[in-house]
């Protein structure tokens, strides 16, 4: 394995002295390099239950122990472990219970954590309906907090109230803090009666144990004479506390990226991995900048953002593969505009240019941002599978609408039944089953509407609404879909009222666009829901990407859910002032530089082709507001040097239907031209 190294991986992988941290950039294999390294400590005699390797899956650290022990004869590293920080965790409290405490303890899962919630919170009812806030959040925030070692009202500003202004910040915190301790007392009460470890638990007893008890410091860390941590960038600092007792006794080895750590939002703690010098006595740092993933160009455009940076990151990546062509930004004026291109590149690329779907990738800043571009690939024909979120057809508000719809189409659906009446306001499951039962019963969908209308209950008066204008129009989709959004919104407003405007509501004037497609509701269903799309939406987390790449589809991620992911050509969308940094961020320098990386990180994603997208229309509307009150040089682009890209602007066209196109030779592109964008386009 050393002889497949380069010289900066070498150096790394046979270090001789107490403490590394590796500064691995973007492609530059990382992974090989931790995976060299414990395979060479192993040769040179270091007993492999001795060494231990930390990762955030079980995937990878499985994959990882598996390509060392395959790299080495004779079963040499038959006893290497590799683990998550919680599976590492679990296993010291398992095997050490009268050091930790944790004799006659049970461990809870995510779901037991909300029930408890939930019960405490009915003992509290009085106080927890003043504060409207779900027992689910309470867990995520209170994890936030015992993660971060931030305090109560420093974890709801972050998590719960971003959006405020600082007075209101201060004003809701200083009502609901009080409230909100309560019920975490009770929480951890609750447990230590029941004799539960929840999920954060099981990392704080290790980690306050080890701080405080030098006695199981010693025990502990002898055990290990070394500790290798991959993806060491995306630590928080309860995980930092994990590993500062070993500093001592064992040897830390840790890979990762200052430049990629985004998921402060998680917990991760930019500093562990840039200040880890300081942190850590008689460390090293080395660094890897061969990249074997992107040309050039590529990595020229990124290495000038991290160049632009006020933060030092000192490291400049270098393509082996040499040079190709420059990326390319795009200019459109609305996100129609933006979707059509990069379907009809798609298109063309894999008609004529001997391109498969899959060699295709699409990041966004933001899940909900795609909606547009899903229609548009439906639309399309183009199949396409989403990390991140979920996809454009199965967020709650869309099936809520097309509940009705499928009412329409079929009354004998139960399940869109179900969903249809418990949206609305003041029916249960009770009653929802009791109507369900009389709308069964009867024959024909009429019938179901003349009950509905006749019987004397004011709250059936909008489910008949929506579901008659639906009937009336089935033969006018966009009108059917038009007409029972208009009569179901003022209920998801109220339903949906945390991310309503910002999130959801944007999403009717894309349906209603893509509805203009078919010619019945039948019709409209079952494509848009069946047709071209892959049947799962997984997170990054649990997805097998070699898996899903055997199955030829366009790959649409979230910039936090791309790492791991590459493509032979990248789409990175919406680099627009107020996205890059996004609005909320400006002003903060760490979440502002935060920013700056997640762009980083979008960028060093693609091999041979970067199409960068951005919206003429939004920094001409925000030429005022934005780049007047000196926020210009927050904008990532700023300064963009000319020779590092090539520009140009892109009209929108109409293009053919994939599906449509038998052989390479029949598509006829259509060329972008200076046409006005239509007046009535929804965007």
């Amino acid at each position: 394995m050393i002889d497949n190294l380069n010289e900066s991986q070498k150096r790394a992988v046979t270090f001789n002295g107490k403490h590394l941290l590796v500064l691995a950039g973007a492609g530059t294999g990382k992974t090989k390099t931790i995976i060299s390294r414990a395979a060479y400590l192993i040769s040179n005699g270091t007993n492999p239950a001795k060494i231990h390797i930390l990762t955030f899956t079980k995937r990878a650290a499985s994959e990882i122990v598996t390509r060392v022990k395959s790299s080495l004869e004779n079963n040499q590293a038959q006893n290497l472990r590799g683990s998550t920080f919680h599976s590492w965790c679990n296993q010291l409290l398992t095997h050490f219970p009268n050091l930790f405490g944790t004799t006659s303890f049970t461990i809870i899962d995510e779901d037991d954590q909300v029930n408890i919630m939930k019960m405490i919170c009915g003992k509290n009812y009085l106080q927890f309906k003043d504060i409207r806030i779900k027992a689910q959040t309470l867990i995520d925030i209170y994890s936030f907090a015992r993660n971060t070692k931030r305090d109560l009202n420093e974890s709801l500003r972050i998590k719960l109230f971003y959006d405020l202004s600082s007075e209101k910040q201060l004003e809701i915190i200083n009502e609901t803090t009080p409230i909100i301790e309560k019920l975490l007392i009770g929480y951890e009460k609750k447990k230590r009666e029941r004799k539960y470890l929840d999920y954060d638990d099981i990392l704080l007893v290790v980690a306050t144990r080890l701080a405080r008890d030098e006695n199981a410091r010693n025990i502990i860390s002898g055990l290990y004479e070394h500790i290798l941590v991959d993806e060491m960038q995306d630590t928080n600092p309860l995980q930092w506390d994990l590993l500062n007792p070993f500093q001592e006794k064992s040897h830390l080895f840790c890979v990762g990226d200052d430049a990629q750590s985004i998921y402060s939002f998680r917990g991760a703690d930019f500093n562990n991995v840039h200040s880890f010098k300081e942190r850590v006595k008689d460390a090293e740092v080395y660094k890897l900048e061969d990249n074997y993933r992107s040309t050039q160009q590529i990595l020229d455009i990124s290495n000038w953002l991290l160049e632009m940076s006020p933060i030092q990151y000192n490291k400049k990546l270098r393509a082996v593969r040499g040079e190709d062509k420059k990326p390319e930004i795009i200019n459109v004026e609305n996100n129609w505009e933006e979707a059509e291109y990069i379907a009809d590149k798609i298109i063309n690329n894999y008609t004529s240019n001997g391109k498969k779907y899959n060699d295709h990738l699409i990041l966004s800043r933001n899940g909900y941002y795609t909606a547009t571009l899903q229609a548009e690939f439906i639309k399309h024909k183009i199949p396409f599978i989403v990390y991140g979120g979920r996809k454009f057809m199965e967020s709650a508000h869309i099936k809520d609408l097309i509940s009705a719809m499928r009412i329409i189409n079929n009354k004998d659906d139960e399940i869109a039944w179900m969903r249809y009446l418990m949206f609305w306001d003041g029916i249960g499951e009770i009653k929802a089953v009791k109507l369900l039962e009389s709308m069964i019963a009867l024959t024909h969908i009429k019938e179901c509407l003349d009950f509905l209308k006749e019987t004397k209950y004011a709250y059936l008066n909008n489910i008949y609404l929506a579901l008659n204008a639906i009937y009336e129009n089935q033969n006018n989709v966009p009108k059917a879909v038009h007409k029972s959004y208009e009569l179901m919104k003022k209920r998801m407003a109220i339903k949906y009222k945390q991310d309503w405007e910002k999130k959801r509501r944007p999403d009717f004037p894309v349906i209603e666009e893509l509805s203009k497609n078919y010619s019945t509701i039948g019709e409209f269903i079952t494509e848009t829901l069946l047709d071209n799309t892959v049947n799962k939406s997984p997170s990054l987390m649990d997805a097998d990407i070699r898996e899903s790449h055997h199955q030829d589809h366009v790959v649409i991620s979230t910039i936090h859910s791309a790492k791991g992911l590459e493509a032979d050509i990248c789409f990175v969308m919406n680099v627009t002032p107020g996205s890059f940094p996004v609005s909320r961020a400006i002003g903060n320098f760490d979440e502002t530089e935060e920013e700056r990386r997640v762009l980083y990180v979008a960028l060093t994603r693609a091999k041979n082709n970067l199409y960068i997208t951005r919206n003429l229309h939004s920094i001409h509307a925000n030429q005022n507001n934005y780049f007047n009150n000196n926020k210009q040089e927050q904008y990532f682009l700023t300064g963009l040097p000319e020779n590092l890209c090539i520009q140009s602007i892109k009209k929108r066209e109409t293009i053919k239907y994939a599906s449509d196109i038998d052989k390479p030779n029949e598509l006829i592109l259509p060329m972008w031209t200076n046409l006005e964008t239509p007046k009535n386009d929804p965007a």
